[in-house]
């Protein structure tokens, strides 16, 4: 089960809960009681949506990836004195974490096949877990701030 919150925009808010225990929830308390009156004093409400974690990743994940997530990353993050363009990123990050099988050919080269977060098989949890490895590695590695 999966937990995600919204903001009455997108952008202004996003967080996801992959439920796979009780010691989630004061997290998720937690998350809420961060940011419900915030978003109530600017007259705007939180969503709750629960959903199975098999599902196909959704398209508020996507645009959530596409925008706040690689836009922070493109503008903020510098790597040995150089930016990357949201294209990079993207596919450095799939690169990272989302190797999906390896062949071999007779030849003994490795052909290495990634998933595409299109594809109908890459579920709301997988997405999940990509964009929190994403943020995670971005926030470590190279200081960038996701507001």
């Amino acid at each position: 089960m999966l937990l995600a919150l919204l903001g009455a925009e997108m952008s202004a808010l996003y967080r996801e809960f992959p439920l796979r225990n009780a010691s989630i929830w004061p997290m998720v308390v937690a998350f809420i009681k961060a940011n419900a009156q915030a978003f109530a004093d600017k007259g705007e409400f939180l969503r709750v949506i629960i959903t199975s974690d098999e599902k196909k990743r959704s398209l508020e994940q996507n645009r959530f990836l596409h925008g706040p997530v690689l836009d922070a990353i493109t503008n903020q993050a510098w790597w040995e004195g150089r930016q990357y363009p949201k294209e990079f990123w993207k596919e450095y990050f799939r690169r990272r974490y989302l190797l999906k099988d390896e062949y071999e050919t007779p030849a003994g080269e490795i052909i290495q096949v990634y998933w595409s977060t299109a594809d109908k098989k890459f579920s709301v949890g997988m997405m999940a877990e990509f964009l929190t490895n994403i943020q995670s590695e971005a926030a470590a590695e190279w200081g960038v701030v996701f507001e």
